[in-house]
């Protein structure tokens, strides 16, 4: 659905623009709970407006005009990304790709095979079947995300206030920034992303995104939703015509 935002934007052309969408919702201060439970906890606040909003109406924006956006498979956006690729006219597997570690998916699961009739699935082996590999197997699904995206965009996130070293949108975040993609991050609507943005003060540097410092610090301060989508979303047009015919694909890490 074409939101009031699209009508708003000139005409985009993000047909060669593969995002990798990273983030979730963070779990509730000094827990850890499942998704079910993290979900439950903010049903209705701001924060799951916030972070869910900027999914849904970015996520939305960026299919209508031709963008892919590349995610990890975290169940609190999975749901949201799949329902903005079936409520369109012309549905296509080419605007989604989920990408997720044989650690965690069972290839034969039902979700699995439900969702790659509505997006491109992408399974990377993993390292290992043992407690001890997990960190290595996301390490190498995120190298394939890396090297498969041409910008990024993070939001939300978990794991900062119990398990710092495993919040995966700082290590995600920082993988894209080495593989030179333009990278954005929303820190206004909470979560590790919020976090990070607070206590790494280089945070801004080398993000390749065409913005100045003082506009990619307003734009991780923002909680308006609708407003950060389309600013994202005219900067990657922006930084695709400023690149001639190579368009995104000559900015991509790969």
């Amino acid at each position: 659905m074409v939101s009031e935002l699209d009508l708003q934007l000139p005409k985009l052309d993000l047909r060669d623009a593969r995002i990798w969408l990273s983030g979730s919702i963070p779990e509730p201060a000094g827990e850890s709970p499942d998704i079910r439970a993290t979900l439950e906890a903010w049903s209705g606040s701001e924060l799951e407006r916030g972070i869910l909003g900027f999914v849904q109406e970015f996520a939305s924006l960026a299919m209508t005009y031709g963008g892919q956006i590349i995610h990890g498979c975290h169940p609190s956006f999975t749901p949201i990304l799949l329902d903005c690729v079936r409520g369109r006219n012309d549905v296509s597997t080419d605007l989604l790709e989920l990408c997720a570690s044989r650690y965690f998916v069972n290839p034969d699961d039902n979700d699995w095979n439900r969702w790659s009739r509505h997006s491109k699935t992408t399974l990377i082996e993993s390292t290992g079947g043992n407690a001890d590999d997990r960190d290595t197997s996301l390490a190498v699904l995120r190298d394939y995300m890396a090297k498969q995206c041409t910008a990024f965009v993070a939001v939300g996130g978990r794991w900062w206030s119990s398990v710092p070293g495993r919040a995966g949108v700082p290590r995600e975040f920082e993988r894209a920034k080495a593989a030179g993609v333009p990278c954005f991050i929303l820190g206004g609507f909470g979560g590790a992303s919020q976090t990070y943005v607070q206590e790494n003060p280089d945070w801004a540097e080398d993000l390749n995104n065409g913005l100045s410092r003082k506009e990619n610090e307003e734009l991780s301060r923002t909680t308006n939703f609708a407003l950060a989508a389309g600013r994202i979303a005219s900067q990657l047009q922006i930084l695709s015509s400023s690149t001639g015919e190579q368009g995104f694909n000559g900015m991509s890490g790969m």
